[in-house]
């Protein structure tokens, strides 16, 4: 196998595949059952609607640029060009052009990555699981990763962070009805159920980014707002001291501590107290 030297996939994929090594020199056909996905294609989703346009573009010019692809057992694995492939098979095509490659196992998924991130062909889940692969799988940095696909490391690390919602809220991104930015807005709020119940408002109301984040604000001033207001036994356990202090006649506190708690009585003289163990010993005293 005769590979060169090893770009960054950021200077794209032409000359990244310019680097391959081409197994037979040149173009040809295959047939397009000899052929099969990439194992690594890091794109889950394809759209119906574009394919069936692409597959009717496919009937009346044919495919101009070739599916590149590499020899594995007597089949060829789709390196670049998935897409076409699929609206080939659906424009009834027998052969195709391909040009041949030797590519490494280790090279697939930066391959798919770089080809689908140049056309934009992921959605924002599917581009941040690809990142994460990519680190994982080569064991690369957050800023080796940026250099290798073409982006800046904050770029990276954003993306990276969608991996963090849930699931439910994930799909909502991968298909469109959360963008990018209402998600990174979402990432901000702790709790998961009230993530879901804010996408939902998106979903359902139409929210811009704008919109969803004035409403975030409008949930926390409540909540502080609630955290403010005193629990009704706090309210009937001072009411019931100052009862008292003007009962007595002498400041008292009363000190809840669960269902139990201490009432203390204060006094500023030898003779305060005297009047208040006499108090006590036959009822309040009245109020003067």
């Amino acid at each position: 196998m005769t590979l060169l030297k090893r770009p960054a996939l950021g200077r794209g994929l032409t000359s990244l595949m310019s680097q391959m090594a081409p197994e037979d020199g040149g173009q040809r056909e295959l047939p397009l059952g000899s052929m099969v996905p990439n194992r690594a294609q890091p794109r889950t989703h394809f759209d119906e609607a574009a394919l069936v346009e692409l597959a009717e573009s496919l009937k009346q010019h044919g495919m101009v640029q070739p599916i590149v692809v590499r020899k594995v057992g007597d089949q060829y694995e789709i390196i670049a060009g998935e897409r076409r492939w699929r609206a080939a098979r659906k424009a009834g095509l027998a052969m195709v052009p391909v040009v041949i490659k030797e590519v490494p196992d280790d090279r697939l998924l930066e391959i798919a990555l770089v080809e689908n991130i140049q056309r934009q062909e992921l959605n924002p889940i599917e581009e941040a699981t690809a990142y994460w692969q990519l680190g994982e799988h080569l064991r690369l940095t957050q800023e080796q990763v940026a250099d290798r696909v073409g982006k800046s490391r904050p770029q990276v690390a954003n993306t990276l962070r969608l991996l963090r919602l849930p699931a439910e809220l994930k799909a909502e991104v991968a298909e469109g009805r959360l963008s990018t930015g209402h998600a990174k807005v979402l990432l901000g709020v702790p709790d998961p159920r009230l993530q879901e119940q804010l996408a939902h408002e998106v979903v359902q109301s139409q929210l811009s980014v704008r919109a969803l984040e004035a409403r975030i604000q409008q949930l926390q001033k409540q909540t502080k707002a609630k955290g403010r207001k005193k629990h009704p036994q706090e309210l009937f356990i001072k009411a019931a001291a100052e009862e008292l202090t003007q009962s007595w006649g002498t400041r008292i506190e009363i000190k809840a501590k669960g269902k139990t708690g201490t009432l203390v009585m204060h006094y500023g003289s030898e003779g305060e107290l005297d009047r208040l163990f006499e108090a006590l010993k036959h009822g309040p005293a009245k109020r003067r």
